[in-house]
């Protein structure tokens, strides 16, 4: 466990210098392949690799005592800073955002920060989406929508009436400005089906014609025409918690427009940032956040949109509005995707393109005149801008280059994780921008509040990390004593009794005591993922502004970046590599990519032609995105293309499957090699070696040899307790380790490559090889076994007969049951039980419906041994051991298999393992919680089988 963190603030030299010698001798000595300033780190991580939390408040009606406390509590458990959210008040107009009280209880927390090593971000105003009190839905600075009307008229009649009216807006939307009033006629007829045909040649712009609101116009003899009337105002957007936020109702800001953006800034210079708060922000002040863009428009729109369209893409929008709309693509929460049948569409087939170019001007807007402006704002103060870019049709790897932090979300509605491809698409984004942190929101999962396990948590988090996500924050902590809520207390999910996202962390949760050793295993991963540059094998070109993502087959164990134009614009190649002082990509792969601007195309051609491996997958691109000239572009991309796949580096091939061999042909291999099926990797070249973290998503455990690029002597560096290990087995292979790799189901290592060569085992008939003080060998099993050693001699290691392992099955278990008391505080009950056979509490009446903590005690007698592994089999949800009274390290909480040598003596021992739950089964039974209620009884404690494995072990002699 490493100790208790102190933030680098501004007595940084001092605070470094407390930080490294409170390290533990044993750590400060500990052999490193990168030195031991690497290896002092990495035991006890800065402030800045530490996760963050949100840290959830009623607004300002927080409870102003608790904020030092639980400020404390959250430093305590090794978090490295708070994200306060502002997310609802019961009185708005005493305690919501921007008022007195608000800011007031800011200063408190910011004070508590500087205070305990805690950094404070700050969201950029209060819930979500990004909401301004003071707005209206008709102000100029709120979010805007283009909505339309439409009305059939025959060849040949004349149409005199009101312009087709939109369907009504949200509730207080009062205005509506008409943008144009168009016809065309309908090929097959005006038919409700859709996508509705428009002849685009017949279009006719009638908004001159309007009167009054009115318009008379006859329609040309022949078919059915279609008027439309398009309509701009405001959506009337409010945050998710309504208005409940401040005293002012607030609404959605423009994120396509400056005046938005300036209106965010603008109240927070004005309402929120006293100059006590900007004194303190700028001593332990982290991120301005903004959360995703769970924008809510008929089809997103901004002022002067008609005037930039035509300045960034050459031609008019105005001529081609009807084909924008795609049913529900811009609903929050939608499933709709820029790939839907739209409501109209051209004969001449351009809809797409067009389509196409107004998410391009969409993207350039918001990042124009919302990032930057949120960004620059940001910085004066200290702060860096990190931000969720997803959410909506832009190119989200495009703005998470530039925002200072890109985040994305893991986001579930079952326990059961599955990783989506669509959260990663910014990789590129990030590699190729240089951004340091990548950050997850991580990991609500809905219907799990007071359920979700950190075993599952580690699961998003190893996901995650293997696709380079290198900061986590925790959703969340909320503030406990708030609003009169009996235990377990405040929680924005849990109100009225519900059973919303997880978690509400913090001290009401049985599990807090040991999130240190949880936030300990994070910070050393990310602190790993931070190091030196990353290496990824491959880049796919992707290009789309919506969140379909396609990964390419066939390919397994090689690494991927998903990029897009603006990524590659300005790349170079060296040595066959792409972005060589970057992620170094081996070879770049078009994987059935449809559309490919001309510039693109032009770089892949002199990537080509300096040697960079290129796989085109099925028919090449053959349009290009946008609709301005074309048909000239489409020509000239064809004939880019041909000389593309005339290059000697560039392969094509016709399925998918065959993708794997001709990147072979091409002499492609991937950094990390290994038959173990599933296994994920992540690569980072660091001076003098590198840095491989390795994981096994899948459900059946992986032992295998795995050949990493790279030489020097192999190191595992254990994230759980800080200690960094020589390998004593391995072989090297033409500038390649093959190092032996066990990994339970969900669980991940990280192994390092530096150093000189060390003495060590290539081969073994048997047990395992540790290189403690030498090499050993440690079996389970005696006998004689024969290790081949680097310099080509071998030895016979005789061990003696191991004694049989032991089944723990009797167990003496006491519990404190943590229940609400008679005065809705947290009481505890004590339960003690002997135990012939271990059961999950549910299956135990006196612990039916209980959660809390359990100490399970055994004993057991040894004879001689050199040391024994403890596997515990089942166990839920966090663990602590002891043997013979003294604690262990912390544990690996996935793998739940531990080395006890050193604690063990010949006779009797005793084991203790102390357990703790989540508070599912009790708020079952606890009153005002009816949703709680409906669910089914949770498996936790200790419920094993929990097996003793004693080993020997004898030194490797030649």
């Amino acid at each position: 466990m490493f100790p208790t963190p102190r933030r680098w603030g501004g007595l940084a030299a001092l605070t470094l210098t407390a930080t490294l010698l409170s390290v533990p001798s044993a750590a400060s000595a500990a052999p490193s392949p990168f030195g031991p300033t690497f290896a002092r780190l990495f035991a006890a991580p800065p402030s800045e690799a530490r996760p963050k939390t949100r840290y959830w408040w009623p607004c300002g009606q927080v409870d102003p005592a608790s904020i030092d406390t639980e400020m404390k509590q959250i430093a305590d458990r090794g978090f490295g800073s708070v994200e306060i959210q502002c997310m609802f008040t019961t009185d708005p107009a005493k305690y919501g955002w921007g008022g007195p009280e608000f800011t007031d209880r800011l200063e408190k927390a910011a004070a508590a920060g500087r205070k305990h090593g805690l950094d404070v971000d700050l969201t950029v105003g209060p819930s979500w989406p990004l909401v301004v009190p003071g707005l209206t839905p008709d102000s100029p600075q709120a979010a805007q929508e283009l909505a339309y009307g439409r009305a059939v008229v025959e060849g040949g009649s004349a149409y005199d009436g009101p312009v087709p009216a939109a369907p009504a807006p949200r509730e207080g939307v009062t205005e509506q400005t008409l943008v144009t009033v168009q016809a065309a006629r309908c090929p097959d007829g005006c038919t409700t089906a859709k996508p509705v045909k428009l002849d685009k040649d017949s279009l006719v712009d009638l908004t001159a014609k309007v009167r009054d609101g009115r318009v008379s116009w006859t329609a040309p003899a022949g078919g059915q025409w279609l008027l439309l009337g398009h309509w701009r105002r405001g959506t009337g957007q409010a945050p998710v918690s309504g208005q409940s936020v401040s005293g002012r109702p607030a609404y959605v800001v423009d994120h396509f427009g400056a005046s938005g953006a300036r209106a965010a800034t603008g109240h927070l210079d004005a309402h929120v940032l006293s100059p006590k708060l900007r004194e303190l922000l700028r001593s332990t002040g982290g991120d301005l956040f903004e959360d995703s863009l769970e924008l809510d428009s008929a089809q997103h729109w901004t002022a002067n949109l008609p005037d930039r369209f035509r300045d960034l893409r050459g031609y008019s929008l105005r001529e081609n509005l009807p084909v924008l709309f795609i049913d529900k693509i811009h609903r929050q929460y939608t499933s709709a995707k820029p790939t839907d049948t739209p409501d109209f569409e051209f004969t001449d087939g351009s809809g797409a393109r067009v389509r196409d170019d107004y998410y391009r001007t969409l993207t350039d807007l918001y990042v124009d005149r919302h990032v930057k402006p949120l960004k620059k704002w940001a910085n004066s103060l200290g702060l860096r801008f990190r931000a969720q870019p997803y959410g909506t049709t832009i190119d989200t790897p495009r703005v998470d280059a530039a925002v200072d932090v890109p985040e994305t979300e893991s986001l579930g509605f079952h326990d059961g994780h599955v990783d989506e491809p669509f959260r990663w698409v910014a990789d590129g984004a990030v590699h190729l921008s240089g951004k340091d942190v990548y950050s997850l929101e991580c990991c609500a999962v809905f219907n799990s509040a007071y359920a979700q396990t950190w075993p599952q948590m580690l699961r998003h988090f190893n996901t995650a990390f293997a696709h380079d996500v290198n900061q986590v924050v925790f959703h969340g902590v909320p503030t406990e004593n708030a609003l009169g809520i009996p235990w377990p207390g405040f929680s924005p999910f849990t109100m009225q009794g519900g059973n919303g996202f997880s978690e509400a962390w913090g001290p009401r949760q049985p599990t807090w005591d040991d999130t240190d050793e949880v936030t300990g295993w994070t910070a050393r991963m990310q602190y790993v993922l931070r190091q030196g540059r990353p290496s990824v094998d491959l880049a796919v070109y992707r290009q789309s502004h919506g969140s379909d993502v396609r990964e390419p087959e066939g390919v397994p164990g090689f690494t991927l970046d998903f990029t897009g134009p603006d990524q590659l614009a300005g790349t170079s190649v060296r040595g066959r590599r792409l972005a060589p002082d970057g992620p170094a990509y081996r070879a770049l792969v078009l994987d059935r990519q449809p559309t490919l601007g001309l510039d693109t195309a032009r770089t892949l051609l002199s990537h080509a032609r300096r040697g960079l491996p290129i796989v085109v997958v099925g028919e090449p691109p053959a349009r290009t995105p946008g609709a301005h000239r074309a048909a000239d572009q489409d020509a000239e991309l064809g004939r880019l293309m041909q000389r593309l796949l005339a290059q000697p580096s560039v392969r094509r091939v016709s399925a998918p499957g065959e993708l794997g061999s001709s990147l072979a042909a091409l002499g492609v291999r991937s950094s990390a090699e290994s038959s173990a099926p599933g296994l994920l990797t992540v690569r980072r070249a660091v001076n003098g070696g590198n840095l491989y973290y390795l994981y096994n998503p899948t459900s059946a455990a992986v032992s295998a040899e795995v050949s990493l690029e790279g030489e020097g002597r192999p190191f595992s560096l254990d994230a759980w307790t800080g200690k960094i290990s020589p390998l004593g087995r391995y072989r090297t292979e033409k500038a390649r380790t093959v190092v032996p790799v066990s990994l339970a189901p969900g669980a991940s290592t990280v192994i390092a490559l530096g150093g000189g060569e060390g003495r060590h085992v290539i081969s073994v008939d048997g047990g395992e090889v540790v290189a403690n003080d030498g090499l050993h060998l440690r079996a389970t099993t005696g006998g004689t076994y024969t290790a081949r050693l680097n310099d080509g001699t071998t030895a016979q290691i005789a061990l003696p007969e191991v004694a049989p392992e032991q089944r723990l099955d009797s167990w003496k278990l006491t519990v404190d049951d943590w229940r609400r008391g008679a005065d809705g505080r947290r009481e505890t009950v004590r339960h003690e039980l002997d135990l012939p056979s271990l059961k999950p509490w549910s299956d135990i009446p006196e612990l039916a419906d209980s959660s809390g903590i359990g100490t399970y005690s055994t004993t057991v007698t040894l004879g001689d041994l050199d040391g024994a592994y403890l596997e515990l089999g089942e166990v839920t949800d966090t663990f602590q051991i002891s043997v013979n009274g003294r604690a262990l390290p912390p544990s690996d909480q996935v793998t739940r298999r531990v080395d006890l040598a050193g604690h063990l003596e010949p006779g009797t021992n005793t084991i203790t393992i102390r357990v703790a739950t989540t508070l599912r089964n009790r708020l079952r039974v606890t009153p005002d919680l009816p949703l709680q209620a409906q669910q089914p009884r949770q498996r936790y404690g200790l419920i094993g089988p929990v097996r003793l494995l004693p080993y020997r072990e004898a030194p490797i002699q030649d």
